[in-house]
């Protein structure tokens, strides 16, 4: 039996079928919780764990996981012949490579989440995407979607997947997951058009896009990676129409990675169309030929596609920045980064040559065919996994602080109105303990980002009476890096957040910072010893700013 349900007409619906349809809804529903969850910690803040966005990111992702576990045991216990490309087993065990590829991403999903927990009760809020769980999810993320890119390869011609166009779309639509995936670990800078800096920014996406399109063109056909950058715009169009309908912080629409994914399909069909073009060997080189034809010129393609994308891409956000952001960047900048990230692109362009030939492999191409030969195929893969790592390794951007700030740098000024989650205070309300602790001391650090910065101390009650009757009888004090802070120039900005509660926040922001590590100190006390509530509580915070 190779169907796993019946169908009219031709097209029979297998197994493989039923799972990858099951992968995609988790794929889309997690997609949703991973835009939600960015805008969620920004619009309210870090609440608990068991939040909405998190419950869409877990939920799609158990889908995902139980939908290549349920093909595994199909292959198993059932019909493994359903199934194209590499079947490997182990024992009585046979776990189709794209859905066991799968599974193992997903795991690693589902193990960052407690070391998420252990990284916020240890240090508190992280630097948006990049914190060491943060990162461990969107690996497993990727080799997830990597894996889902495989099973999908590997039916080609097989079930509902008979039909070529539905194979292509169901590719594009794999590859959109992961173009979203890289544009994702870019959230500081697609959040936030002010912090994109003009040399690492632009490194970052040449060393993130380039491999996925690349590949795309290898694996699916000409034009492939545009179609599927080009696909990716009304998802993030989608996404940004969800967040204003809620109210909730937005990403912005660009990069447009469509544009630079343009340069890349352009040079990658004018190398095809040359090398179609091209006289036709003598036999005694026929050979030798033929193997370079199959795999040299691919490679090559790909490095200089990878390079085309990476200066489209400078060039791109470079005139975003001075004509919509307003914030041109730097010539020198520009010029002194360009190097770097043509190199990335360059690398990023191999690796997805290789990505895009082992999905031909997968999609039950001859290895010989397609590499040459298979010691060159391990080859070719172990350099492609080791130009990865290299990549990986060039991103590590090591933080160097100067002095603590003083008062004054932090030119400090007045506002009537205070953004809670993006107060330095705000980390400390969030405490467990917060209610009953004389003392509570916390961790806040985050990217320098151009946004003012509120300093200030608060305190909530649960009701509007009680807070003014609380703000009437205590004192606030400010201590940054051992300076007393005068806080009775600034006004109490009275703010109830989205819990209900009623707060009074100082009304001190700061308007610059550097990349420094710093010591706030704050002391609430009653402003006469017979105050019974609120006690007096010191909240001892490290501050560290980071360079974006």
């Amino acid at each position: 039996m190779t169907e796993f349900l019946p169908s009219r007409g031709r097209t029979r619906v297998t197994a493989p079928d039923v799972a990858l349809g099951i992968i995609v809804l988790g794929g889309a529903v997690a997609m949703t919780g991973i835009y939600l969850d960015t805008a969620w910690h920004r619009t309210i803040g870090r609440d608990s764990f068991f939040i909405f966005p998190h419950t869409l990111v877990y939920g799609g992702g158990a889908s995902i996981f139980f939908a290549a576990l349920g093909a595994i045991a199909w292959a198993t216990l059932r019909d493994s012949t359903v199934f194209g490309g590499p079947v490997p087993t182990l024992g009585r065990l046979r776990a189709p490579f794209g859905f066991a590829l799968t599974a193992v991403g997903v795991l690693c999903v589902a193990g960052a989440a407690p070391v998420d927990a252990f990284w916020h009760w240890m240090w508190g809020k992280d630097v948006l995407i990049w914190s060491p769980p943060h990162l461990l999810l969107a690996f497993g993320g990727d080799l997830a979607s990597l894996g889902v890119l495989c099973a999908v390869a590997a039916q080609r011609g097989r079930g509902v997947l008979a039909r070529p166009w539905r194979w292509r779309l169901l590719m594009l639509m794999v590859l959109v997951d992961l173009i979203h995936r890289s544009h994702y670990v870019l959230a500081h800078y697609t959040m936030i058009p002010p912090t994109r800096t003009p040399d690492f920014y632009p490194f970052l996406a040449a060393l993130g896009f380039p491999f996925i399109l690349v590949a795309a063109e290898r694996a699916v056909g000409r034009w492939a990676g545009t179609l599927a950058a080009l696909l990716f715009v009304p998802v993030a169009v989608a996404m940004d129409l969800m967040l204003q309908a809620i109210d909730f912080e937005r990403y912005t629409i660009s990069p447009i990675v469509a544009v630079p994914a343009l340069a890349l399909s352009l040079v990658v069909s004018l190398r095809l169309a040359s090398r179609a073009g091209a006289p036709a060997p003598g036999r005694a080189a026929a050979r030798t030929t033929v193997t370079r034809a199959r795999c040299d010129t691919p490679l090559l393609t790909g490095v200089l596609g990878g390079a085309a994308f990476a200066l489209a891409f400078t060039v791109v956000e470079t005139a975003w920045m001075a004509a919509v952001v307003g914030q041109p960047w730097p010539w020198g900048r520009v010029v002194a980064g360009l190097p770097r990230s043509l190199v990335a692109g360059a690398g990023s362009g191999w690796v997805g040559a290789v990505l895009g030939s082992f999905l031909m492999i997968v999609g039950d191409r001859g290895v010989d065919d397609v590499f040459g030969s298979r010691t060159r195929a391990r080859r070719l893969g172990a350099g492609a996994l080791a130009l990865t790592v290299i990549g990986l390794l060039f991103t590590y951007q090591p933080q160097t602080y100067g002095p603590p700030m003083t008062v004054e740098e932090l030119r400090l000024v007045s506002v009537e109105t205070i953004k809670p989650q993006e107060a330095v205070f705000w980390e400390a309300l969030l405490q467990e303990d917060w209610e009953d602790a004389p003392r509570v001391e916390v961790r806040s650090e985050g990217v320098i980002d151009g946004i003012p910065l509120p300093v200030g101390p608060a305190w909530c009650a649960a009701t509007e009476a009680a807070l003014l009757a609380d703000l009437a009888r205590l004192r606030f004090s400010l201590q940054i890096n051992g300076t007393v802070v005068d806080l009775a120039r600034y006004p109490v900005a009275r703010v109830r957040d989205r819990s209900g509660a009623y707060c009074g926040w100082v009304g001190v922001v700061s308007t610059f910072q550097r990349a420094s590590e710093n010591r706030f100190l704050y002391v609430l006390e009653p402003t006469s010893a017979d105050a019974a509530r609120p006690a007096r509580k010191t909240v001892d915070v490290k501050v560290v700013f980071k360079d974006p």
